[in-house]
């Protein structure tokens, strides 16, 4: 999705067992509808179940797969550009887009009926799927201008700041933004809790405290997500052996990576190839 002219997709998926195989899109979000039956969706190293009328949100370089549970199942989807929003948003803005995608990633949620952002979702998504199937002229026009209005319901959900607790996080996650961003730029190198606590002056103690508060996962459980996260693509993309990916993502040894991977996804690294295949 290159073409700024049409930064997005849609597309339908339907049948018994795998719906969608592992992928992972960088730079892309994307929104999932299920159309009929009950579906299991696996983000990153996350998980939910969803049916059908019901909305997920897929963050930006998370591996996504989705199966259907007891039986045959449907999905649509969009799938987009995050300079959709990118350049849409002021400079001051990226803060909110900064705070959208740590909560998104770190609160899974499912979209149905009688959620706040369910009627958007469910009108917005019908319209561009119609358009999309039409083609009629200029049809990109309003897929695109439905997307901002999909977008604006969920950055809403996700970063409003409706009471003082959410005050209280979200001054916290800001507060923590030069953390996450160089967890996420190193977390294949050795990472030390003191070490990142100093980035933003406080006390291990404190930090860990804070950290769980407010992005919902100890330090250390956010850095093996990101591993496991990053060992799920290799382990679909390549053929690199065990001792690789554990290396390259940032596990001391085959068998510590072996250990965590199953204690995430609940199947050993070799066992999740083979699925994936």
């Amino acid at each position: 999705m290159n073409d700024e002219r049409f930064p997005f997709k849609m597309y339908s998926a339907q049948g018994e067992g795998r719906l969608i195989n592992s992928r992972l899109s960088y730079g892309c979000m994307e929104i999932v509808e299920v159309i009929s039956g009950s579906v299991r969706a696996f983000i990153g190293t996350e998980q939910a179940r969803a049916e059908a009328g019901e909305f997920l949100y897929v963050p930006p370089s998370l591996v996504f797969r989705l199966e259907s549970e007891d039986g045959a199942a449907s999905v649509r989807g969009i799938i987009f550009d995050s300079f959709i929003l990118e350049t849409n948003m002021q400079s001051y803005e990226s803060e909110i887009l900064y705070m959208f995608d740590v909560q998104s990633k770190s609160r899974l949620a499912v979209f149905g009926e009688g959620h706040p952002v369910y009627e958007t979702l469910a009108i917005y998504m019908q319209e561009s799927y119609d358009e999309y199937v039409l083609k009629d002229v200029c049809y990109n026009l309003p897929v695109r201008a439905n997307i901002y209005l999909m977008m604006t319901a969920l950055l809403r959900h996700y970063c409003g700041s409706k009471s003082e607790s959410d005050r209280l996080v979200y001054h916290n996650v800001v507060r923590l933004r030069p953390v996450i961003e160089y967890i996420d730029a190193h977390f294949s190198d050795k990472l030390y809790i003191d070490a990142l606590a100093d980035m933003i002056g406080v006390s291990a103690d404190y930090f860990t405290k804070m950290f769980k508060d407010s992005i919902g996962k100890t330090p250390i459980d956010y850095i093996n997500s990101l591993r496991v996260n990053k060992a799920m693509q290799l382990l679909s993309d390549t053929d690199s052996s065990m001792a690789e990916i554990s290396d390259t993502v940032g596990f001391c040894n085959a068998n510590y990576f072996h250990k965590i991977f199953k204690q995430y996804r609940d199947t050993s690294p070799l066992a999740y190839r083979k699925s994936t295949k």
